[in-house]
Parts: C-alpha cells; structure tokens; sequence
C-alpha cells in the first residue's frame, strides 16, 4: 500500500512539474521583419546587408541553385527553353538548362540560364510566401536591383542618365582596384583555367590569371567588397530592373546586366561601370540574378 501511494504521489509531482514547465514556455515570437539598414535574413538562409540605397538590402550572394529550386517546386515554373551555352562550336542553344548547364555545379553555385522574365517571377513568388508567412511585410517586397542603386553597392559615384550614357564614362576601376591582370583570388573570371575541352578556341584567356573555375563557382568563394556583397565581379551576369537606355528601339527594348562572369576575359569589359545589354528572353549559362529586399518603399 505505502509502495502505491509513493507513485502515486511521484506521478502528481511529475504531471504538476511538467504543466509548470508548460507554464513558463514563452509563445513563439513572430517572424522578425527586415528593418533599413539592419543586416537581415531571409526564409532561404540568404543574409540581405545595407549596400548604399536608403530602404534597400542588398543579397549577399546570386540566387543559387537550391533557391531556384526551391521557387520550381513550389510552382511548377518552366525556365528549361532555349538557353544558350559554350562548346568548342561557341554559344549556341544545345538543349542544355539551368538544372544541368553543360558544366557541374552544387547547389551552392548562382542559377545560370536565368532570363530577366525567370528572375522577375522568382521574386514575386519570394515576396507572396515571405508576406504569407509573416516575414514581410504587405509593403515590403523582394525585386531586382536597379542599376544606379547596383553602382551604388559597389562604390560608384555616378552622375544621372540612362545605364547606356554612363557605360563608357565612370572611369576604370576594377572591383579588385586598378591594375591588369587581376591579382590572384580577384574573382571568377575567364582565367587559364577556363580554356578546356569546351573552351571555344577563338577565344582568349587573362593571361596570367588563374581563379581555379572553369565556370560557376560556389557563391562565397571569393572575397567580399567593402558592403559584404561577393561576386560583384565575375561568376555570372546580373540582370538589373532597367531599360540600357530611353531612346532607340533596340537599346530601349534590352534590359541591362552588370558585374560579368566566368566567361570574360576583355580587360574593357570588367570594370566596375560596364553594363551589358540583353533582350529580356534571353537565357545563357553566364546569366544568374542577384535580388534585393526593400524594406521602406
């Protein structure tokens, strides 16, 4: 009998232990919504960091592979159509896609085969899940980076005029500084190392460079510049939200890239002011996209 009683009274203490537990269990905090000028995180894992425009955050890194992913098997989206890429033969579309570009990649690597019509889509289904889910807010959004706020995050002074008129005219800095050939670990570049079996042997390579890619690297494999953004320079193109200029049929329907990739190799085409223009349907596998969050419209 006194042996009953014992667990008995053990059970009570037990139950009463573990509803005073219960007790003091805070309530889950709400999901904490990006501020201007905060460092924050987004509901992929990727660290958005202020970058030079008031209300904007900039990603640290390309969309990847596994972001993109994400965003296709959630929706269903179809990026697999007529995309170009690089053989002995040059670029020319050969049925490769973003899921397996003619090259290895982890899922670390930035999406390539990206149209400026797949970026806009992944960012507006990044925004209706982040709003749902509570981590933005209902004026808060995820986009592409315009082109001035792109110059802005890596420390171009520019003055005002279309991407076109500022092409050729902000001087030839570098995103490593001044200097050619970039010095080692400057970025993902057409280096020596990008001349093999599918190098199309009409182009050159920076001689004297060698950044151990022959195409994508994984984002972060290289240093960040002074905002904590990596791969300003090289990896892959990067669409920006901007017509390349307001007048003249051709430039006024291309949309603008900025920061070039693994296949470049011009010591004229990788300064920091270079812009390139592309028709928005356009895929290759040098085309990715960085996102930006604004916090404060």
């Amino acid at each position: 009998m006194k042996t009953i009683l014992y667990l008995a009274s053990v059970a009570v203490v037990f139950c009463l232990s573990v509803q005073s537990a219960c007790a003091q269990t805070p309530p889950a905090s709400p999901p904490v919504k990006p501020v201007a000028n905060q460092p924050w995180t987004s509901s992929l894992g990727v660290k958005f960091v202020p970058a030079g425009t008031d209300g904007v955050l900039f990603s640290v890194w390309d969309v990847r592979v596994k972001d993109f992913k994400a965003f296709v098997d959630a929706t269903g989206y179809d990026a697999t159509k007529g995309m170009s890429s690089l053989d002995t033969d040059g670029w020319k579309a050969r049925g490769d896609t973003w899921k397996s570009p003619g090259f290895a990649q982890t899922d670390d690597d930035p999406v390539v085969g990206m149209n400026y019509y797949d970026a806009k889509a992944f960012c507006a289904w990044l925004t209706k899940k982040e709003q749902a889910e509570g981590k933005l807010a209902a004026n808060q959004l995820y986009r592409l980076p315009y082109d001035a706020e792109w110059s802005k995050a890596v420390g171009l002074n520019e003055s005002e005029g279309s991407p076109k008129s500022k092409a050729w005219s902000s001087g030839t800095d570098y995103p490593w500084g001044k200097g050619w050939p970039p010095p080692k670990g400057a970025g993902n570049y057409a280096g020596s190392e990008a001349n093999d079996a599918k190098w199309f042997s009409k182009y050159p390579t920076i001689k004297g460079y060698d950044d151990g890619y022959p195409r994508t690297s994984p984002v972060g494999s290289f240093p960040p510049n002074a905002y904590g953004l990596y791969d300003m320079g090289g990896n892959v193109w990067q669409w920006c939200d901007d017509n390349y200029d307001d007048v003249g049929r051709f430039y006024h329907e291309c949309m603008v890239q900025r920061g070039c990739s693994w296949g470049n190799y011009n010591f004229d085409y990788l300064p920091l002011r270079n812009r390139n223009y592309i028709l928005p349907g356009s895929r290759a596998s040098r085309f990715g996209f960085r996102v930006v969050v604004v916090v404060s419209p």
